[in-house]
């Protein structure tokens, strides 16, 4: 296997593909296999209707990813223009933890050994190295850029792939919904937990808790748009407001005045989410166009209903369909889903010489509509 030069800011780790779950200590010879249950009540909507029981979902390999609390993992899908690095079964993650600005690159050709290249991006963003992160979502637009949510400062910090070139710094503004505003205010810790980048510029934030909801913010005189598949960025799109190398050297003072992105929706979760989910650990968007919200107290993984329209108040669950996630596989923070429908968990432990990073059995696609 070839091995890629890391820049200076970055070590490159060659990760030997594990062995089988079935010979590992902590998940040895687990079946994990549950049921969807599909139970309805009257207070949820629609979307919170019973579903068909889903098929055994079980650990299929594993990773050592050196990221202290690993807290979001973020997927780049392969597009037309680029020179595809893996075949059809590889995946190109990036994983952050909310200890430090360190992120990795895990690439997975699916042939050989994954290799991980691990950057330091404070100084790219003009951050201290002993400063914590606070990095608990990271995504990618359609293009070339991913960006990373602080939550307790409320803030989006975005970077070139290569994680050499700050593209953009953005606060997030609750003040424009009270009731949002005085939750964000009083529980600095149970803020954005996960997020998706949305066209015109807008972003989907999963709120942790008290109470847990899902939150619109976009540029201030926007409306709402929900979500959809009209929202959602698409291969070769950007996300708006991200800057280039030209914007940077006219206004290298921007890192101080971030973009502001005001709160301009909520949904909170239906009477059955909120039994399925105790807490919201991550959102994602999966290659069929659904997102999928992890929850880590839940010990879950969930589908979300297709669309949500700006005049509805809550978010519900898509049929029932909901997945428990393997027993033993605890702490749970991070969630992409690959181009086989395969869910990638990361999880928050300290020890980064253990598994951290999680490949499971694919989980059932939305059908077409």
């Amino acid at each position: 296997m070839n091995e890629r030069t890391a820049s200076p800011s970055a070590g490159t780790i060659k990760a030997a593909v594990p062995k089988a779950p079935a010979q590992l200590p902590v998940l040895a010879a687990c079946a994990y296999i549950f049921t969807v249950l599909g139970l309805g009540n009257a207070t949820s909507t629609a979307a919170d209707a019973a579903g068909n029981p889903k098929k055994a979902l079980t650990v299929t390999q594993q990773y050592n990813v050196p990221i202290v609390e690993v807290s979001g993992l973020a997927i780049v899908r392969s597009t037309k223009k680029e020179n595809k690095e893996t075949d059809e079964d590889g995946v190109n993650l990036y994983v952050v933890g909310d200890k430090t600005h360190e992120v990795a690159r895990f690439r997975f050709s699916g042939m050989a050994d994954a290799i991980i290249d691990v950057h330091d991006a404070a100084p790219v963003i003009g951050k201290e190295k002993k400063d914590v992160s606070g990095w608990e979502a990271i995504a990618a637009d359609g293009k070339d850029t991913i960006c990373m949510l602080n939550e307790t400062r409320s803030e989006i910090s975005c970077l070139d792939l290569g994680l050499q070139q700050d593209r953009g710094n953005f606060s997030l503004d609750t003040s424009s919904i009270s009731d949002l505003d005085s939750a964000w205010r009083a529980h600095s810790n149970s803020r954005g937990e996960g997020m998706i980048l949305m066209k015109k510029g807008h972003v989907l934030v999963l709120k942790e808790k008290e109470p847990p909801m899902l939150v619109e913010f976009g540029p201030e005189g926007d409306v709402p748009m929900g979500y959809g598949p009209a929202t959602f960025l698409q291969e070769d799109d950007s996300f708006v407001g991200l800057s280039d190398k030209a914007d940077q050297q006219n206004q290298p003072d921007r890192r101080a005045s971030p973009q502001r992105l005001v709160a301009l929706k909520t949904w909170k979760f239906s009477a059955r989410l909120s039994d399925l989910a105790k807490d919201a650990s991550e959102i994602t968007l999966g290659p069929d166009g659904r997102v999928y919200l992890l929850s880590q107290e839940g010990s879950a993984l969930m589908r979300l209903e297709k669309t949500l329209k700006p005049d509805e108040n809550k978010v519900g669950v898509d049929h029932g369909a909901y997945w428990n996630l393997p027993a033993g596989l605890e702490k749970a923070e991070g969630l992409v889903i690959d181009n086989h429908m395969r869910p990638w968990i990361g999880i928050d432990i300290k020890q980064t010489h253990k598994p951290n990073l999680f490949r499971l059995s694919p989980i059932e696609a939305a059908a077409p509509e």
